[in-house]
């Protein structure tokens, strides 16, 4: 378990975005903003954070319902986060090596923890800003959790069996 990853978390939100790139295994790029994309990735990022959720793909789909139902965010600034370039060849490299069925099969193995999601969102305090203020990074995590009333998952909550991938 990664130190953002529990629920009163004291590093910052930038030292815990470094925990998290930090993790990513050798074989996985991170991706980094440009003009082009401002700080939608970084901010894309930090969902990862203050949910406490990793890069998995059974993750990813978690936090795609935290982001869902947990954020306040604009469909515009959204859909440009799928309408990068790095981010389009990530689809098209993750249908060909899973295919649309597996896709389907993860988001259909993850229904009773994303419905967990869902309810724990509608309690929270305050949606967390998608578009994130940048002040936000100096501030603690277990702090922004409080503000929000984010509480994350714990790893028996998880109770998964992960996609077996090719690396």
């Amino acid at each position: 378990m990664l130190d953002y990853q529990n629920q009163n978390c004291d590093l910052t939100l930038q030292e815990a975005l470094e925990c998290y790139y930090n993790s990513f295994p050798d074989t996985k790029e991170i991706f980094e903003d440009n003009k082009d994309s401002g700080t939608l990735l970084r901010d894309h990022d930090c969902t990862h954070v203050i949910f406490g959720l990793d890069i998995s793909l059974e993750q990813e789909s978690i936090l795609d319902t935290w982001v869902l139902w947990g954020s306040k965010w604009e469909l515009k600034y959204i859909l440009g986060y799928q309408k990068l370039p790095q981010i389009k060849q990530l689809y098209k490299d993750l249908i060909k090596e899973i295919g649309y069925f597996g896709i389907i099969k993860i988001i259909w193995k993850l229904g009773g923890i994303k419905r967990k999601v869902m309810f724990r969102a509608l309690k929270m305090k305050k949606k967390w800003p998608f578009k994130m203020p940048e002040e936000y990074l100096s501030m603690k995590v277990s702090d922004l959790r409080e503000m929000h009333g984010i509480k994350v998952l714990l790893p028996e909550e998880m109770n998964y069996i992960p996609l077996e991938r090719a690396n």
